[in-house]
């Protein structure tokens, strides 16, 4: 079996780590290649033995409910259009590979679906990770078209990203994973109780109501507690490129905004920007309490990844399925965009430490469950087999 996943952004992150897990544990006889932009994590592919090739950028449409084109946002576009034809030319470079399966990392790459089916002919896996605008405008409509004709198995990483997707499709839901084996948990004995944020430096992390609730919790409240963040800048604005989006407001110098809220708000020893941490035990095993505090009314990587280390995590969602965090069993669910509703949890939790022992317990079972990556790498194995099984009939 041949397979080309393709991965749309260049960063160690989510989405990433994630492509990564399912690959490592995948039978050891299947020819894999990864598509990427070149970046840290092609040379991190690249270290792991993994035969990569890579594009100055990956050309997406995103229809996703915080990311959608509207207003300004559609001059992005215009950088998608120039990484558009490098794309083309590279799916015709990678045409005599015969690829079986070309799997792709996240349905915001429209482009790369067509080309893959068109020019590589391969089947398609379309993995979707965001939770998808539900407005059905022409937009929704059109995309909704590709996603039928070219995409022969949709992968929706939970029940909540999959409630965004229309019934009309097929998708099946197959959780992201975690190596188990990788997992080492070392209770080491801390002076303070210790909260943490895994994200890099962009808003819609929640990144700034993490930095007010801490300001609450320590100025206000006057609670002994620390905040670690595990991420680090997320765009430079050194470029030309990065001034122009800055310019009509796609990016922005967060890593300043963020140094200047720490210097009002006098944190001192109490808040550390730890940087980007490869090692998840360097993380977990540092930490009594995750946040995810996000603008997405969804749980990420971090969610589950906690749960193997029997934290439980504070989520910024509303009315969510079993299948990510359970309100009160496995953590504590609060309103989006609220750095009090976020400080009052955290105030619960650090007072109550039978209740965060609890719930930390729910949550390593809940991770043991459903994020062991062997067995759901194994469900994704399986698509491949039917879809080419299907192919033979």
């Amino acid at each position: 079996m041949k397979i080309l996943y393709i991965q749309h952004v260049s960063v160690l992150g989510g989405s990433s780590r994630s492509l990564l897990e399912l690959i490592s544990k995948l039978p050891t006889d299947i020819d894999i290649s990864v598509l990427c932009p070149k970046g840290e994590y092609a040379d991190f592919l690249i270290n792991q033995g993994i035969k990569v090739d890579t594009l100055i950028g990956m050309p997406q449409f995103d229809n996703g409910r915080i990311s959608l084109y509207k207003g300004f946002r559609w001059l992005i576009l215009l950088r998608e259009f120039f990484y558009l034809p490098f794309l083309f030319f590279k799916m015709l470079e990678l045409k005599k590979e015969n690829y079986d399966i070309v799997h792709i990392n996240e349905i915001t790459q429209v482009y790369s679906l067509i080309f893959a089916k068109k020019i590589l002919k391969s089947k398609i896996v379309l993995h979707t990770r965001i939770m998808m605008s539900t407005k059905k405008n022409l937009r929704y409509k059109v995309l909704l078209h590709i996603y039928k004709r070219y995409a022969e198995q949709i992968i929706a990483i939970d029940e909540t990203v999959k409630s965004t997707l229309d019934d009309s499709l097929n998708v099946e839901v197959i959780h992201n994973g975690m190596s188990i084996e990788n997992i080492h948990i070392t209770k080491k004995k801390r002076d303070k109780f210790t909260v943490g944020i895994v994200a890099n430096f962009q808003r819609y992390k929640g990144i700034l109501e993490f930095i007010n609730a801490a300001n609450i919790c320590i100025n206000e409240k006057n609670l002994n507690i620390n905040f670690l963040v595990f991420g680090a800048e997320y765009n430079n604005i050194k470029s030309f490129k990065e001034k122009v989006f800055q310019y009509f407001g796609f990016r922005e110098n967060l890593e300043k905004i963020i140094k200047d809220k720490l210097s009002k708000y006098s944190l001192g020893g109490h808040f550390k920007l730890m940087g980007y941490v490869h090692k998840s035990d360097d993380i977990y095993n540092n930490i009594d309490l995750l946040t995810f505090p996000s603008h997405l009314n969804a749980v990420g990587r971090p969610v589950f990844e906690a749960g193997f280390y029997k934290i439980p995590s504070i989520v910024a969602i509303r009315e969510p399925f079993d299948d990510t965090i359970i309100d009160g069993v496995t953590g504590v669910c609060i309103e989006e965009r609220s750095a009090i509703d976020l400080a009052n949890a955290i105030e619960k939790l650090y007072d109550d430490r039978e209740l965060l022992k609890k719930m930390g317990e729910n949550a390593y079972k809940q991770a043991h469950t459903l994020f062991n990556s062997k067995n759901n790498s194994q469900e994704v194995y399986k698509i491949y087999e039917d879809l080419l099984l299907t192919e033979l009939e």
